[in-house]
């Protein structure tokens, strides 16, 4: 028999889904798992957009919890709950923090299992910050300790001390690729940091003050205070980890699993010398995202009861830590608190809190295509195609238009 899943193409994912798949077919071994992974933005348009979870082209498909709401109201994915109650993942749900276990609910109905976690994190570089010549050179030009910034006004400061080109070294790095992820999230990031909202009811409000001082800021940090190089317009998340982990930006922003990929002698030049902590506070506070992904059975599969066998199977202690181990983020309590985890990359430790301040997307159906809107509008921005206000206002104007409907 053959079961078929869909991924987003990522090293470490792959890694970890050929791990749990041979750990399966110890149990299953006349199953087999054929694995197909697509950058993030394809996988969203052959998944979602186009409608591909109903088709029977695949049995399990892991999905971003953004693109669930549509999902779950087209019914496009499978409704677990029999499943679950006939034969549940050890320790469900008390096994998961409650962080990994409401995206993935609609009308009391569970629609996939957690497999990766965020959330956004800041990383530095500890060799940088905690060099003795570089905390005096920077006392002597800015007049303060030199430390990983509190506030993004700080954050400005250290990464113009620390951008240095010509030493192949900038500030920081971000992931401003128009792919309908990153550069959506960090918006987001920046907008809720400073007290604004992205939607109130119908009404679009990302465009207002708050949303025009957070596009501008992210805009700024490439073509104003040069600080994040122009290579970083086409980077996504992953690309910058990788960027980050050669050596070549001081701070980053983040999903918490490149602090792995830092880790990692064959990924990395900085082992050993990256840390994380939450991200720089905005007026309103340190805001992170709570987004994360969950493997999902397609509604046109005809594999459905080994698909979840899939699921479930994997979704046990001992395979959630090769998820871990394998350098993308398990998902488990048991995970984050295994000590061989935890040793091996001491990020964990602040997962739990980091949550504690972070917010989710809106779970309404029209979501995807509100992304979408203001991935545009952030695209033109930071392409010089269009004013920050401008280009707010026309994706704010698309949105009402998409909720209006």
């Amino acid at each position: 028999m053959k079961l078929k899943l869909i991924s987003r193409e990522q090293e470490t994912f792959e890694n970890a889904f050929k791990a749990q798949i041979e750990d399966f077919q110890k149990v299953h071994p006349h199953v087999e798992v054929e694995c197909t992974f697509l950058p993030i933005h394809d996988h969203y348009e052959k998944m979602v957009a186009n409608m591909g979870t109903e088709s029977d082209e695949y049995d399990l498909f892991l999905c971003c919890t953004d693109w669930l709401p549509i999902l779950m109201h087209n019914e496009s994915i499978t409704a677990l709950d029999e499943m679950i109650e006939s034969n549940p993942p050890v320790d469900w749900p008390s096994g998961w923090h409650p962080a990994m276990l409401g995206l993935q609910q609609r009308h009391g109905h569970v629609y996939g299992l957690p497999w990766h976690d965020g959330p956004e994190v800041f990383h530095y570089r500890t060799d940088l910050f905690g060099d003795p010549t570089e905390q005096a050179n920077y006392k002597a030009q800015y007049g303060k300790e030199l430390r990983p910034p509190e506030t993004w006004e700080e954050f400005v400061d250290v990464a113009k001390f620390f951008t240095r080109p010509e030493q192949g070294l900038w500030g920081c790095c971000e992931a401003a690729y128009t792919d309908g992820h990153n550069n959506v999230y960090d918006f987001l990031i920046h907008l809720w940091s400073r007290g604004g909202v992205l939607l109130e009811g119908k009404t679009p409000r990302f465009h207002e003050k708050e949303g025009v001082e957070a596009l501008q800021f992210y805009c700024d940090l490439i073509h104003k205070h040069k600080v994040a190089s122009p290579e970083c317009l086409n980077m996504g998340s992953v690309e910058c980890g990788d960027y980050y982990a050669q050596g070549n930006a001081a701070m980053m922003w983040n999903w918490c699993g490149f602090a792995a990929v830092s880790s990692m002698p064959e990924y990395s030049k900085i082992v050993g010398k990256n840390a994380c902590t939450k991200l720089p506070a905005g007026p309103a506070g340190s805001i992170s995202l709570n987004i994360y992904w969950v493997l999902t059975i397609p509604s046109g599969s005809q594999n459905k009861e080994l698909a979840y066998q899939f699921m479930q199977h994997i979704s046990a202690p001992a395979t959630d830590k090769m998820v871990s181990m394998a350098g993308a983020n398990g998902v488990r309590l048991s995970t984050w608190n295994d000590p061989e985890v935890v040793a091996k990359y001491p990020y964990y430790s602040i997962i739990a809190d980091v949550h504690a301040g972070t917010r989710t997307l809106p779970a309404i159906p029209e979501y995807p295509e509100i992304n979408e809107a203001i991935s545009r509008a952030v695209h033109r921005a930071l392409h010089g195609e269009m004013s920050v206000s401008d280009s707010l206002n026309l994706a704010a104007k698309e949105t009402a238009e998409i909720l209006g409907r």
